[in-house]
């Protein structure tokens, strides 16, 4: 599906973040060949240590963080157009659960996993207009890293994770 009538304004900034998010996926943080742990993620805290610690020093940083989701929605955009199709971003999420499952066969757990980044990719779509943008992703991003750094000091580690 592909918006019609974009203003050359709104193009321009669209363009200008897609740059942004090439530029700054050339740089991975020290320890990047190691990658994550759990690629696919899932929920909790150890999940969000395995989906992006990937220097693997037990703690996620802010930039970590944003670079591998920057890394991951330039991956996804297979056509390059600066948005992601719910089949681009269900395709990289299936990429990262396949690498999660090496060796193993896929069963019950890995069918429900691809139906939920379905759902997912519909919520994360904020407008419906079925292209998860940029400035879609950034935003939960932003609310995703929040919710997960619990103590607020701008990283996300096992201190997260104990209770009060």
């Amino acid at each position: 599906m592909k918006k019609q009538n974009i203003q050359p304004v709104q193009h321009g900034v669209r363009l200008a973040m897609a740059v942004m998010v090439v530029a700054m996926t050339a740089s991975a943080p020290a320890g990047a060949a190691d990658g994550p742990t759990a690629p696919a993620g899932g929920h909790g805290l150890a999940a969000f240590m395995g989906s992006y610690d990937v220097n693997r020093d037990g703690v996620v940083s802010r930039d970590e963080y944003d670079t591998v989701r920057k890394q991951r929605f330039v991956a996804a955009d297979t056509n390059r157009d600066g948005w992601l199709s719910e089949e681009e971003y269900v395709a990289e999420y299936e990429g990262r659960l396949k690498q999660q499952y090496a060796g193993r066969e896929p069963d019950g757990r890995y069918a429900g996993s691809i139906k939920q980044a379905h759902v997912r990719f519909k919520i994360l779509d904020t407008d419906k207009d079925g292209q998860l943008t940029v400035e879609e992703d950034i935003a939960i991003a932003d609310k995703t890293f929040k919710q997960n750094d619990k103590n607020g000091d701008g990283k996300v580690d096992q201190a997260d994770g104990a209770k009060p």
